[in-house]
């Protein structure tokens, strides 16, 4: 074959010779037809299907509000047969890792409830506990919104911190009331009207100290602490809610569970 460097005109390529097995000399002209034509400089395929990249940077804004805008703006153009959209990067990246954090709370909350049902040797009781991670997850979610934090995988790894404390509150409420029936022998709505107010304190003052020691992450006061921001806003928003509700919540459940 011709040297590549002389290739680069269409007389050139015309001219390139080809050795059939008769061993005669055929210029590449004589058998075929020559077009000058765009085309691609290189072709790539994923999954055996041709594909066409569209690559950009994001600088300053959250790629997830970009890639809604650009769905939102390319979502009525009519492609022809055989062709499609997908979207990749980081979006693809995220959506991936959102999966797996889903899968990690969902194991952490059974973890949780497991340890506690073992602890209790019941499950009514850890089911009770329990319902403070709706009010704690209510409260990440109310204080994202207000602040506009976007979603993405620190705020997950925040939900994961908050699975395993706002139950603490919820296990030294209950265990408390317990133990109330046990060594007092009062009543059910007794034991809770006791044990709500005996541990107001002790529970206002670990919420507290949790929701106080994370506040400069929310603030964002120190070398390099952006990145944690998200998190610290799920665990303070998750952390005020349930603190403040559990003390009127867990109370109302427990007794409502067991004077049936």
């Amino acid at each position: 074959m011709a040297d590549p460097v002389l290739i680069s005109t269409k007389e050139a390529i015309e001219n390139i010779l080809l050795y059939p097995p008769s061993g005669v000399e055929v210029k590449l002209k004589e058998v075929a037809e020559v077009i000058e034509s765009e085309g691609p400089v290189q072709i790539d395929r994923e999954d055996q299907v041709r594909l066409i990249e569209v690559t950009g940077d994001v600088v300053g804004r959250n790629v997830g509000k970009v890639t809604d805008e650009v769905k939102k703006r390319l979502k009525d153009i009519k492609l022809p047969a055989g062709y499609f959209l997908e979207y990749g990067g980081e979006e693809e990246a995220t959506k991936e890792s959102n999966i797996q954090l889903i899968i990690v709370i969902a194991l952490a909350i059974f973890l949780v409830f497991a340890v506690m049902a073992v602890q209790f040797e019941s499950l009514v009781d850890p089911l009770i506990i329990m319902a403070t991670l709706p009010l704690s997850l209510i409260g990440a979610f109310v204080l994202l919104a207000i602040t506009r934090t976007p979603f993405g995988a620190t705020v997950f790894l925040g939900l994961i911190l908050l699975v395993g404390i706002v139950v603490n509150n919820a296990i030294v409420l209950v265990e408390y009331i317990n133990n109330l029936r046990r060594q007092k022998e009062l009543a059910v709505y007794e034991a809770v009207a006791e044990g709500a107010v005996l541990r107001v304190r002790p529970v206002l003052m670990t919420g507290l100290t949790a929701i106080f020691g994370i506040l400069p992450l929310v603030f964002g006061w120190g070398e390099g602490l952006e990145m944690l921001r998200p998190l610290a806003i799920a665990v303070v928003g998750g952390l005020v809610f349930s603190t403040f509700l559990t003390l009127f919540v867990i109370p109302t459940i427990y007794t409502t569970v067991h004077q049936k």
